[in-house]
C-alpha cells in the first residue's frame, strides 16, 4: 500500500469490476432468462444472487458442478450465489448462458 502506483492501480481494479458488475446486470436483463430465475439486486463488483424458479439450490449446484464444471453457492432451498468477480467482462454471457442451461437441464 504504500508504492506510489498504489492508489490508480486500486482505481483500475476498481473499473475492472465496475465494468464486470454493469455486464451481470445487463445479462440479467434479458428476458430469456425469466423462466429460470429472478435475479436480487446487487451493488457490489464480487458476487450477486439468483432465485432459481423451478430448480432446488442443492441440486442444481451440485449438477452445476459435476456436468459443467462451474461452482456456485447454494443458500437456502432456491437461492443461488455467483460470485463473477473472477470472470472476464466478455465471458459473462458465456456463464449466465451456461447458468440458465443447467437450470432447463434439471
Amino acid at each position: 500500500m504504500a508504492e506510489p502506483t498504489f492508489a490508480e492501480e486500486s482505481r483500475q481494479k476498481q473499473k475492472i469490476l465496475e465494468g464486470r458488475a454493469h455486464k451481470v446486470k445487463e445479462v440479467l436483463a434479458n428476458a430469456d432468462f425469466s423462466d429460470v430465475w429472478e435475479a436480487y439486486p446487487f451493488n457490489a463488483g464480487y458476487f450477486m444472487c439468483l432465485k432459481l424458479t423451478k430448480a432446488d439450490a442443492e441440486t442444481y449446484r451440485s449438477h452445476l458442478l459435476e456436468k459443467h464444471g462451474i461452482g456456485v453457492i447454494a443458500d437456502g432451498a432456491h437461492d443461488i450465489r455467483v460470485a463473477f468477480a473472477g470472470v472476464e467482462e466478455e465471458e459473462v454471457p458465456v456463464l449466465f448462458e451456461t447458468l440458465a442451461r443447467a437450470a432447463r437441464e434439471l
